[in-house]
């Protein structure tokens, strides 16, 4: 997890969370604020007014948004939970506003008061009074600084998230709403739908990781610079194989394109005590079950799960045609 943290002075205060899935490239923002609302308000572009919002149970402060690699974004906020469709962020070619977040203060955000490895600090220059504007967007990875960038994120070296920042607000406060608010401004969807299905941008996400990752490998070999790309395409058409085991003891195929129902995975070992168990995807992600298989290995005469590498001797999907 990487931390903003904006400095004034000697004091830091923290402004967002930011934490990459690796599994599937997807960039989790989390506006932090310690805390619980009772009630909020509401408003959108069409109206004048704003609607004041009570909640049935008080509800966290801190505001959480989820940017797919297939292009949606998912607003897990109060007091109206909804989704936006942007350009898958493997295709981007221009910056892509997600959120606005307009902060009434510097001192109105909570202190950082330990710094971690990972954290961003940026310090402010001058005095800031009255209220600071933020503004998060997905990049592609190439993009010269926006203005008022203060910070980026790129991920597997191919997109990421900007955050710019500019004094005052970043829209006009409707009457009535305190000062002292804090404004999450939701944009518009750029798509009216999403461009590409999550099980798809799973799979081009995992093949730019084995990408990067035989890239690195040539780095420090002797072959050649002039063939490395001709290899790490070989590489990569040739799929990763099965994957494993993780520290909990799975282990991960990912198909290289997706399949029409969910695939079985038969699984031989070269000491027959072992058998391999397939975790139900319906539970993790089922958006992914077409594409991803996963298995823990079972020792039988010990009957205990085995969390370290064993010898596969053949491996294979099975689907119905």
């Amino acid at each position: 997890m990487s931390r903003l943290i904006i400095k004034q002075g000697v004091v830091l205060r923290r402004v967002a969370n930011v934490e990459i899935a690796n599994h599937d490239g997807s960039i989790n923002l989390a506006l932090v604020r310690s805390g619980f609302n009772s009630f909020g308000w509401h408003w959108d572009s069409t109206r004048s007014d704003f609607d004041t919002v009570e909640y049935a149970e008080p509800e966290p402060k801190t505001q959480r948004i989820s940017i797919h690699a297939s292009g949606r974004v998912n607003f897990h906020v109060t007091p109206n939970h909804g989704v936006n469709f942007i350009p898958c962020l493997l295709d981007l070619t221009e910056a892509v506003p997600v959120v606005g977040y307009v902060i009434p203060s510097f001192s109105a955000l909570d202190l950082a008061e330990k710094i971690r490895a990972g954290d961003h600090i940026v310090e402010l220059e001058g005095v800031f009074e009255g209220a600071l504007g933020f503004e998060f967007s997905a990049i592609p990875f190439n993009l010269p600084l926006l203005e008022g960038e203060i910070w980026r994120f790129i991920v597997e070296g191919r997109y990421g998230l900007a955050c710019t920042l500019f004094p005052g607000s970043l829209f006009s406060v409707r009457h009535g709403v305190p000062p002292e608010a804090f404004s999450l401004i939701r944009p518009s969807s750029l798509l009216p739908e999403q461009s590409i299905p999550e099980d798809q941008a799973f799979i081009r996400f995992q093949e730019l990781m084995h990408a990067n990752q035989a890239r690195q490998a040539l780095i420090s070999s002797t072959v050649p610079e002039p063939e490395h790309d001709r290899i790490i395409e070989e590489i990569v058409r040739a799929g990763r194989g099965i994957q494993g085991p993780n520290k909990e003891g799975v282990w991960e195929v990912v198909c290289t394109v997706p399949m029409r129902i969910r695939p079985e995975l038969v699984v031989h070992f070269s000491d027959n005590r072992y058998r391999a168990e397939l975790i139900d995807m319906t539970s993790l992600d089922r958006r992914l079950e077409k594409v991803r298989v996963r298995f823990k290995v079972y020792d039988q005469q010990a009957q205990k799960w085995i969390k370290r590498p064993v010898e596969i001797t053949q491996a294979f999907l099975d689907a119905e045609l």
